[in-house]
């Protein structure tokens, strides 16, 4: 059904991204992949991963080797010494910034730097500033005796903290794009904010000292994961364990909310695997800020020890030509949702778009960028791509690069990386599986080669047809993708 994406209604479900994205300096170049003729489900059923396989690796801490702050106003004056590191902003006046240098983590063997955060412990929870910028320093060459004379240059804005509100404890960068090869790599941290210090713990402090938190994945790190319902009165928990067993362990996992999110877990833990996960309601009510003290609550309280990849009503297409919502109101639902996000200041949490691919094609009548929310409100825009109903029936595949080339134009466009959220194909008419299976190796080899975060099947019986993978072929070619 190219034209028109059926909405799935599945069993509702539950589970729950910003800015970060490993990669991102590399990827954001790359497209989307979708192109569906089939359906989008709309209201929830969940689709969780499995723990494993390919999954980021456990996160290792790399404790910062020089810190120091300098003072405008005491150009001469050297803090190396000292217990604190403040990057201050008083009319006073009284200026501060602070200077931190890592040594870089080299991967193991046949792995890659997944994500990386810099992490610092607020020694001071009053007079907080509203925000913190970290900024590329030139060089690694400096030492802790420097002053604010003799301090290297800084350069751009790498990253921006929120810190939510008075009393936070701590707060994190995305430094994934950030880390070179080897050697060693420094930061700046300012503060943006008028009449407020943000005040940290050294590493003379002796505890809680700046540090990396460093995650790894193997090279060529795309995951795969599936989205699924149910069956036969089983558990979400055993349903989880069922497709991990079918496909040799899942990497990520997809899950569908019909409506507001609920408390995590929800119900389904996902453990520390990446959580793609969708929740609904009407755009007029989100733009309005409605359903803002239960978002709110929502982003701040989302776990930190995985990614998770928010997203605002998949697939908005066919709501909006049915006058459910304006295109205008959800571009607003989607800006207002995003600055809840950011509020929250988790660097796990991604704020994910997710369009048909069929929106795409000319033959849609569609421009993707009606629903794009604009520049520097999404960390991740994906796509549900399929095999469409009507080809599949005429015993045929669509090729890689006809449904997937459009995405990866689309994403090349706004600098954003992509993930498949949906991927699917029924058998095609006179196929036995061994030419879908193909065609999902083919996929797949696309979607690795332009840097693709995630493929995600859809792995559900639905009204259009059966999309499971339950033959022998299919199985085998996905459990392939997953190990």
């Amino acid at each position: 059904m190219p034209s028109t994406a059926q909405e799935r209604s599945l069993p509702s479900p539950a589970l729950p991204t910003r800015p970060w994205w490993p990669g991102l300096a590399t990827l954001t170049a790359l497209g989307l992949v979708l192109s569906s003729a089939t359906p989008a489900h709309a209201d929830a059923t969940a689709a969780p991963a499995p723990p494993g396989s390919a999954a980021v690796s456990a996160e290792v801490t790399v404790p910062v080797e020089a810190d120091t702050y300098v003072v405008r106003e005491a150009p001469q004056t050297a803090y190396g010494s000292a217990t604190k590191l403040a990057a201050s902003n008083w009319s006073t006046p009284w200026h501060s910034e602070i200077y931190l240098r890592f040594p870089t983590p080299t991967p193991p063997p046949g792995q890659r730097i997944a994500a990386a955060r810099l992490e610092l412990t607020f020694q001071k929870l009053t007079q907080q500033p509203a925000a913190l910028e970290l900024r590329a320093v030139a060089g690694s060459g400096w030492s802790e005796a420097m002053t604010y004379a003799t301090r290297p240059g800084t350069g751009a804005v790498l990253a921006t903290a929120a810190v939510p509100a008075q009393g936070t404890p701590a707060v994190a960068f995305d430094v994934t794009s950030a880390l070179p090869a080897g050697g060693s790599v420094s930061f700046a941290v300012t503060n943006p904010t008028a009449q407020s210090a943000g005040v940290f713990h050294s590493r003379e402090y002796g505890v809680d000292a700046p540090r990396l938190v460093v995650s790894y994945a193997p090279t060529g790190g795309t995951r795969c994961g599936a989205s699924f319902a149910r069956e036969n009165g089983e558990t979400w928990a055993a349903a989880l364990a069922r497709e991990d067993s079918l496909f040799n362990g899942l990497d990520a996992v997809r899950f569908f909310h019909g409506g507001l999110p609920p408390a995590w877990p929800g119900p389904l833990d996902v453990g520390n695997r990446p959580l793609v996960v969708s929740f609904k309601g009407n755009a007029r009510d989100y733009a309005a800020g409605t359903h803002d003290a239960q978002l709110r609550q929502w982003f701040a309280s989302a776990p930190r020890d995985r990614d998770i990849y928010w997203v605002y009503y998949h697939e908005p297409e066919d709501n909006i030509r049915d006058g459910e919502f304006t295109a205008a109101e959800y571009r607003a639902a989607w800006r207002r949702l995003a600055g809840l996000a950011d509020e929250a200041g988790n660097p796990r949490l991604h704020a994910t778009m997710v369009l048909m691919q069929w929106t795409l094609v000319p033959a849609s009548g569609r421009n993707w960028r009606d629903y794009y929310p604009g520049d520097g409100v999404l960390d991740v825009l994906a796509w549900d791509v399929y095999n469409y109903d009507s080809t599949a029936a005429k015993g045929e595949y669509l090729t890689p690069a006809s449904l997937l080339d459009p995405v990866v134009a689309a994403n090349t466009s706004v600098g954003l990386p992509f993930g498949v959220a949906e991927l699917g194909s029924h058998i095609a008419a006179g196929d036995d599986g061994t030419r879908r299976a193909a065609w999902i190796r083919a996929m797949n080899d696309y979607l690795v080669t332009h840097g693709s975060l995630w493929n995600l099947w859809f792995d559900h019986a639905w009204s259009t047809g059966d999309y499971r993978l339950r033959d022998p072929a299919g199985l085998a070619a996905w459990r392939e993708f997953c190990s």
